[in-house]
């Protein structure tokens, strides 16, 4: 056993530093990530169960969520208790990720995983520059979406949420400050999310940047309403300038047309913010999947059966422009995809983890002021930030990530209690 425990430790030291590639390279990996972490809890079944039964509850509440998201009502009990036994591998994995810092030099392998994870950010940065200027990346790739980039990712478009991902996974590595040097380096990095062209993932990294920077900033500087209000103007002005030069842009158009549906009057029929997400594509997703938890209420259609049910005809609304594409993979909200697959009771419970994970994370970052501690926790949010369109919290590409930076952050919240729980090596298990 505890050489079947080591030669997975060796083997989880690499697939840890290459899991951005993982996110780029398909599913296929990423599953088979979940699937070697998985194993490595289960072989460490005695570190496992003295977290679940630790005094640190949050573990036990954790591992308690496959409770709230049991297909009791589903519509299709058989593919969500699939899906629902799959996802079992993302709580185990959070856990195996968890002993696995443990067990390990955990301060030199974070700091060497964030280094590698910044090389290929410099990487994606440099290739998404190329595509920009000359239409296709280095690999070739291109796509014929006006306003988008390709990138790596090819025909999946997801480049600029991989990039965000890093820029905010790496953000303690940074080590920023309120410099020209760090200022310059996240302004750059704020202008390549941009021209990515992805325009959530944009907004979402673009705000929690500056709300990371000047939460940082007055803290470690002790707060004052004058060095709020300094930051604040920087920002401003930088972000001014920024959209100033890049207005004429397709980027800044797409940005500029999504502001201004907010800001339009809406007495103008025509140009009304009600009319204005009528026409939008994601709107069908947006009223299906909130229809369905009104006829669904406490447990939902059941994981994965959103596609099922909202083709229904109940769910047909003429009022929108694109009513015949409502069905899909998921609603494209994390929050409407929970209440509409899992009900209020699973919604209710992740959501009262996610909002004490992020309290706990800014108790530990006041005493400590450990930027890596905040770079995970706005990683966090950036996962669960609401009202913009996200991807599938029960999918693979963004709800796996997400249990990989939860299982990082409350490590980084519980380090001195997990080494007190764990007080037996894994060569004595």
């Amino acid at each position: 056993m505890y050489n079947i425990k080591t030669k997975l430790e060796f083997l989880i030291n690499y697939i840890v530093i290459l899991f951005p590639l993982f996110l780029i390279i398909g599913s296929s990996l990423l599953n088979l990530f979940s699937i070697i972490m998985s194993l490595y809890a289960l072989l460490n079944y005695t570190n496992l169960k003295k977290m679940i039964c630790s005094d640190e509850k949050i573990f036990l509440y954790i591992f308690c969520f496959f409770i709230f998201i049991f297909p009791y009502n589903s519509i299709d009990f058989k593919t969500s208790l699939i899906k629902f036994i799959e996802y079992f591998r993302y709580i185990f994995m959070f856990f195996g990720i968890v002993i696995f810092l443990n067990n390990i030099n955990n301060v030199y392998f974070i700091n060497k995983t964030k280094k590698s994870y910044s090389i290929l950010l410099i990487i994606i940065s440099i290739d998404v520059i190329k595509e920009y200027f000359t239409g296709t990346n280095l690999l070739g790739y291109n796509t014929e979406y006006v306003g988008r980039i390709a990138s790596f990712t090819n025909d999946e478009l997801i480049i600029g949420y991989i990039f965000a991902f890093l820029t905010l996974f790496c953000l303690g590595f940074f080590r920023f400050t309120v410099n020209k040097l760090h200022i310059l380096l996240i302004f750059i990095l704020i202008i390549i999310s941009f021209i990515i062209g992805e325009r959530s993932n944009f907004l979402k990294l673009f705000s929690l940047i500056c709300f990371g920077s000047i939460f940082h900033y007055t803290i470690k500087n002790k707060f004052s309403y004058l060095k709020l209000f300094k930051s604040l103007i920087l920002i401003i002005l930088l972000s001014g300038m920024f959209f100033s030069v890049m207005k004429n842009t397709d980027q800044a158009k797409k940005l500029y047309n999504t502001t201004s549906s907010i800001l339009n009057n809406s007495n103008e029929k025509n140009n009304s913010i009600l009319e204005k997400f009528y026409n939008s594509k994601h709107a069908p997703h947006y009223i299906a999947s909130f229809e369905i938890f009104l006829n669904y209420p406490i447990f939902g259609v059941g994981i994965n059966n959103f596609t099922k049910e909202s083709r229904k005809i109940e769910y047909e609304n003429l009022k929108l422009k694109y009513f015949e594409n409502r069905s899909s993979t998921h609603p494209h909200q994390i929050y409407l995809e929970l209440l509409s697959e899992v009900g209020f009771l699973g919604f209710c419970y992740f959501v009262v983890i996610f909002i004490w994970s992020i309290i706990i994370g800014i108790k530990s970052y006041l005493t400590s002021h450990n930027l890596d501690l905040l770079g995970h926790i706005l990683l966090h949010t950036f996962f669960m930030f609401p009202f913009l369109p996200s991807g599938s919290f029960f999918g693979t590409t963004y709800g796996l990530p997400f249990w990989f930076n939860f299982a990082i952050l409350i490590y980084l919240i519980k380090k001195k209690e997990i080494r007190s729980i764990l007080t037996i090596s894994p060569s004595k298990n």
